[in-house]
């Protein structure tokens, strides 16, 4: 009951949350702006904290301070 007063319980495939200036960008989550930028979850030590990853997962590893990336076996690390 829940998921359906939210709205939640029908599917829609080409579902699009926009948030900035809508466009015609294609994606499920499309953030637009001119000045700012997306800012990831931060955790220390991704690698050591987080215990049950899921595939795609991203963060910013304040530890090491680089983002980290789970592709569903083990952990990237990019430094730029």
């Amino acid at each position: 009951e829940l998921i359906e007063s939210l709205g939640l319980g029908d599917f829609n495939s080409s579902a699009k949350t926009s948030i900035g200036t809508p466009t015609a960008t294609a994606g499920i989550l499309v953030l637009e702006d001119n000045n700012k930028a997306m800012i990831l979850p931060k955790v220390a030590s991704p690698h050591l904290n987080i215990i049950s990853p899921d595939a795609g997962m991203m963060v910013y590893d304040t530890t090491a301070k680089q983002l980290a990336v789970f592709n569903g076996t083990v952990w990237s690390f990019w430094k730029p």
